[in-house]
């Protein structure tokens, strides 16, 4: 699969999820935050949609305990296994690993950005996933509404990062008319 086809399938898997699952990001009275593994895995159900059968979708899963070497640690704590991957369950190499994804709910302002992705190459290194992503929803609230503006930042096994920084998913267009069907379906 083609870095730009794959990059379709996440952008509507995220629409859907954003649509879909609005009252998950916007605020609500009396409820916390959601964490990036149940943001992951409606992302997760929705992009299992758009991908052939023979590839599984699996939310924070744990390969073989997912041991990593002190390399692949960055020299800092122990990393813990991607939010979202694609692959064939069993199987091992770049033929059977398509495509790891780290979520984060707002690195926007922390300068995590580079070191996510730093992070998510080497996993993605390690076990030889064709594609990864940093997805960065930038998700920020206030007492009557949800912002969210999503970045990502590809790298691919091959070339490594495809863009020196994070990159809009939506214009600014599509995102504004997103977040108005997904308010709309709220108040049904």
């Amino acid at each position: 699969m083609l870095l730009a086809d794959l990059q379709s399938r996440v952008r509507i898997a995220l629409t859907t999820t954003l649509v879909d699952e609005w009252t998950l990001v916007a605020p609500s009275a009396g409820t916390s935050r959601p964490s990036e593994r149940t943001i992951s895995f409606h992302l997760g159900w929705a992009l299992q949609g758009t991908i052939e059968r023979s590839w599984d979708v699996d939310a924070d899963y744990d390969r073989s305990g997912m041991v990593l070497e002190s390399s692949v640690r960055l020299n800092g704590p122990t990393v813990r296994p991607p939010h979202l991957i694609v692959h064939q369950r069993g199987r091992l190499g770049p033929e059977h690993n398509l495509l790891l994804v780290e979520l984060t709910a707002d690195a926007a302002g922390a300068a995590t950005g580079a070191a996510d992705l730093a992070v998510a190459q080497a996993v993605q290194r390690r076990f030889g996933y064709r594609y990864a992503v940093v997805l960065d929803l930038r998700l920020r609230e206030d007492a009557a509404t949800a912002d969210v503006r999503p970045h990502w930042h590809w790298a691919t096994l091959e070339e490594g990062a495809v863009t020196d920084e994070p990159v809009t998913v939506y214009t600014d267009d599509v995102l504004a008319g997103l977040v108005e069907r997904a308010r709309r379906g709220v108040r049904r």
